[in-house]
């Protein structure tokens, strides 16, 4: 197998690598193990040949060093004078062309790019068939938000503990948001998807809240306030 060729599938395996990680998060077990087989058969491909090839250096450079230190101590006892000449020097390993090096570092960036704009993107689900449309119309702020029967029963009934008002943070970015509700008294909040892709925020300053629940002016307690948000450059009603 050609040098580049190793060098795209060295890159193929680091992009399905990090599609098995994304599966597994989501809770796709059978998704993450396919991508982690296909991970392995690219690795394969990618490291196989030179692994083996430098094992079979090691063990010519062995057999040699053995074989010489054979001959030298027949050499020796016979008085051949030849037992005390240095031995030949090791063979050196082959270069790596400045080419490969060159490829394998543009595959490495364009892989390690496409993680961090699939971490701004809230790591959507490759096997999702919802993460992968985009938005429809600008969440409802009468209510509508995509939040489970739970979630929303625990937003409309403050625990026996609440200790703060729940704020307004509607239009502001979820860190903001988040700020001001832990400002209020209140440490932990809930966010959710208001698209219904399931997307998770880990860069928070790149979501928008544009619905909250419950609303301002209710008492919260910890884990009660839900706030709906959607990226920053996706439609929405602020």
């Amino acid at each position: 197998m050609k040098p580049y060729l190793r060098v795209l599938a060295g890159m193929f395996a680091g992009i399905t690598l990090w599609l098995a990680f994304v599966e597994l998060i989501h809770g796709k077990f059978s998704a993450s193990f396919t991508q982690l087989v296909f991970t392995a058969i690219l690795a394969y491909l990618a490291v196989g040949k030179p692994i083996r090839d430098y094992r079979a250096r090691k063990q010519a450079e062995y057999a040699g060093l053995a074989a010489r230190a054979e001959a030298g101590h027949l050499a020796y006892l016979a008085g051949d004078p030849a037992a005390f000449a240095p031995p030949p020097p090791a063979p050196q390993s082959p270069k790596v062309r400045r080419g490969v090096v060159i490829a394998a570092l543009v595959a490495a960036a364009f892989v390690i790019f496409g993680i961090i704009s699939d971490i701004s993107d809230g790591l959507e689900s490759p096997s999702d068939d919802d993460a992968m449309t985009t938005p429809t119309a600008p969440p409802n702020t009468s209510g509508a938000a995509p939040v489970t029967a739970a979630a929303a029963a625990t937003a409309h009934t403050p625990s026996p503990s609440a200790t703060a008002i729940m704020p307004d943070v509607v239009c502001m970015n979820l860190q903001e948001a988040q700020d001001t509700i832990q400002t209020a008294g209140v440490f932990y909040s809930k966010s959710v998807d208001a698209t219904g892709a399931g997307r998770a925020q880990l860069l928070d300053r790149n979501w928008v809240v544009v619905e909250q629940t419950p609303k301002a002016g209710v008492v919260i307690g910890e884990g009660d306030a839900v706030l709906s948000v959607v990226k920053e450059d996706e439609p929405h009603s602020c």
